[in-house]
């Protein structure tokens, strides 16, 4: 009997050890591969001429976004070709599912426009979602995965261009200058009120950003495409706080709100914890990233 325990035990050590070790070694691969996406989302921004906003250009816009962009202080400031910022905060799954912290990392280039969230989420102590959110060449790319390993969302290109799309519209609220974009258009709607229209990689998509009389950026809504009902649906961003990065005046905590027929459902809420323009690299200390 203690031979054939023995055995038993034995048997269960080398399977918890295979999968520790199978576990380790795929979310080292998908470690590598966000890594490698990073870099090459930063690459193909790496030949812009810098820029400085001048009070001229931006006399074209709709006054409110002048009033937006005046109030953010980029005036006289360079246009950065890229952006990395932190965040943390908390997100949903779905309706009836509870609050995950998270923490993530983002980074933006703004010609040719695109993203890499990468995110990490704690279901449970040593059990965690990890992953990204990508828009690369007007394409919309998730991939998300349980200790990196086991896919629990995975989807690429047709609806999701356009909300990846809506996404980095709504977030040039951290990198404002992004207003004069070549691929932006502006229609004013009223005195606090403006309508953005995105177009690129075949595709468009518009939002409304409002303002208050400051000309801080107060919410964006748009009707973006929403995966879990197979439909377009209200779409908005409340913001709750404002802070200060390399002399900019940006948001730094708010939500995202879904408006179904039976209420809001809020699925994420975050703080922005650093912001820093033109630095053509990684963070050296990354969420959720294991040693190699």
């Amino acid at each position: 009997m203690s031979k054939r325990m023995n055995i038993v035990v034995g048997a269960h050590a080398a399977f918890v050890l295979i999968v520790a070790s199978s576990v380790g070694v795929g979310r080292l691969v998908t470690e590598r591969r966000i890594s490698r996406e990073i870099d090459d989302l930063l690459a193909a921004s790496n030949d812009n001429v810098p820029t400085i906003v001048t009070a001229k250009e931006i006399a074209g816009l709709p006054e409110p976004v002048q009033r937006w962009l005046r109030y953010a202080q980029v005036i006289g400031k360079q246009r950065p070709s890229m952006v990395r910022l932190k965040m943390e905060g908390e997100f949903r799954l779905g309706e009836d599912k509870g609050w995950i912290p998270f923490e993530a990392e983002e980074y933006y280039t703004t010609d040719p426009p695109g993203f890499v969230w990468s995110v990490s989420m704690e279901m449970a102590p040593l059990l965690t979602i990890r992953g990204r959110d990508r828009y690369v060449e007007g394409t919309g790319d998730i991939d998300m995965r349980v200790l990196g390993t086991i896919p629990v969302a995975r989807k690429r290109r047709g609806a999701l261009d356009q909300g990846a799309m809506h996404l980095y519209l709504n977030e040039i609220m951290w990198f404002p200058t992004a207003a004069q974009s070549p691929y932006i258009t502006w229609e004013r709607i009223d005195t606090n009120s403006a309508r953005a229209t995105m177009s690129y990689g075949g595709v468009t998509a518009s939002a409304n950003f409002i303002f208050d009389e400051q000309g801080k950026l107060v919410t964006m809504t748009a009707q973006r495409n929403n995966d879990a009902k197979g439909q377009a649906l209200p779409w908005f961003t409340p913001i709750s706080d404002y802070g200060q990065f390399a002399g900019v005046r940006v948001p730094v905590a708010g939500e995202a709100i879904w408006r179904y027929d039976t209420g809001d459902f809020s699925y994420i809420r975050l703080r922005v914890t650093d912001l820093e323009y033109d630095q053509p690299a990684m963070y050296s200390h990354r969420c959720g990233v294991v040693s190699a």
